[in-house]
């Protein structure tokens, strides 16, 4: 057993003597930022991870389908707040571009573009085709 400096707090503990590499301490919050060390980690270096995830979470989302409306529904301070953080996010795109209409906004997992390959050419929607 040694002394050693916690790598999330930096405070000194004991490391376990059967955990040669123990870096993190035992309290809650070194232990939770370990696991999400090793998450990220994970999920930047595991392509069969990160498809697994990404299975999971689509699944919940289809359980849940209306979560984030009861959830902002219960929750109005963190709807005025996101709609605060939104308008100063608006504002400060408005003075960087100097398009007339403002951009639009779309959440990534919404926002698709179909397109079909209909005999050897490929076909847009009519939306992109006007660009």
């Amino acid at each position: 057993m040694c002394q050693k400096h916690c790598v999330a707090c930096n405070d000194l503990f004991i490391s376990r003597a059967n955990v040669p590499n123990q870096s993190f301490c035992s309290k809650p919050h070194c232990q939770r930022e370990r696991r999400r060390r090793w998450q990220r980690k994970k999920l930047k270096e595991d392509a069969d991870y990160r498809a697994n995830q990404a299975a999971a979470q689509k699944r919940w989302r289809e359980r849940n389908p209306d979560y984030w409306c009861r959830y902002r529904q219960s929750h109005p301070e963190y709807t005025a707040r996101n709609r605060e953080q939104q308008r100063q996010r608006n504002r400060n795109r408005d003075r960087t571009t100097t398009s007339p209409s403002p951009p639009v906004i779309a959440k990534m997992d919404e926002y698709f573009v179909e397109m079909r390959v209909l005999s050897g050419s490929l076909r847009y929607p009519a939306w992109i085709a006007k660009r």
